[in-house]
């Protein structure tokens, strides 16, 4: 059965995550956003074509009824007892906190990267995890991305042979040319 699961920050990136989950694997019962635009855009989605899918698109036009809101992610700890696991998609100051508190209340925790503002708050994280026995997994995107795992299978099944040299770039919507704040446009 699915792990049911709370998101705490729906932002971009929380959005992302919910928009792209499988239900066969997760199912979302709970999300904690402190702003209410980011919670109506979890459950409505975003952007040309949806490019969020917001929660809708997963669990069907009346999910609000059904997955609870918050705005304090501790309220929503003590409440929701069957939640089994949290992603953490919040500003990285509050990476180590939340996850921290997320152990305590005997959850599972995938934290957005990066990990934590400081060494120091990465290994306490990983200590709280153990104290409580619950698994941290920190999410890469790379990682987890099938463009890279395929990637990975080519280079090495040898189909391509010996690789000596490889460049990859990544490309953001951000990143087109500006000058003095305009966009440059090429014809």
């Amino acid at each position: 059965k699915p792990v049911k699961t709370a998101v705490i920050g729906t932002g971009d990136e929380g959005g992302v995550l919910v928009g792209e989950h499988n239900p066969e694997f997760l199912e979302i019962v709970a999300v904690c956003d402190i702003r209410p635009t980011n919670m109506k855009r979890v459950f409505e989605g975003e952007g040309k074509d949806k490019l969020r899918k917001g929660l809708k698109f997963h669990y069907g036009a009346d999910c609000e009824k059904s997955i609870k809101k918050y705005t304090d992610y501790k309220e929503m700890l003590a409440q929701e007892k069957d939640i089994e696991a949290v992603i953490i998609a919040t500003p990285l100051v509050s990476h180590a906190p939340i996850a921290i508190d997320c152990f305590k209340a005997g959850k599972h925790v995938l934290c957005e990267k990066l990990m934590a503002r400081t060494i120091g708050q990465c290994k306490h994280m990983i200590r709280a995890a153990a104290e409580a026995d619950r698994i941290l997994s920190v999410g890469h995107q790379r990682h987890y991305s099938m463009l890279y795992a395929h990637a990975t299978e080519v280079l090495q099944s040898d189909l391509i042979g010996d690789v000596k040299f490889i460049r990859a770039l990544w490309h953001r919507n951000n990143s087109w040319p500006r000058v003095n704040g305009t966009k440059l446009q090429y014809d």
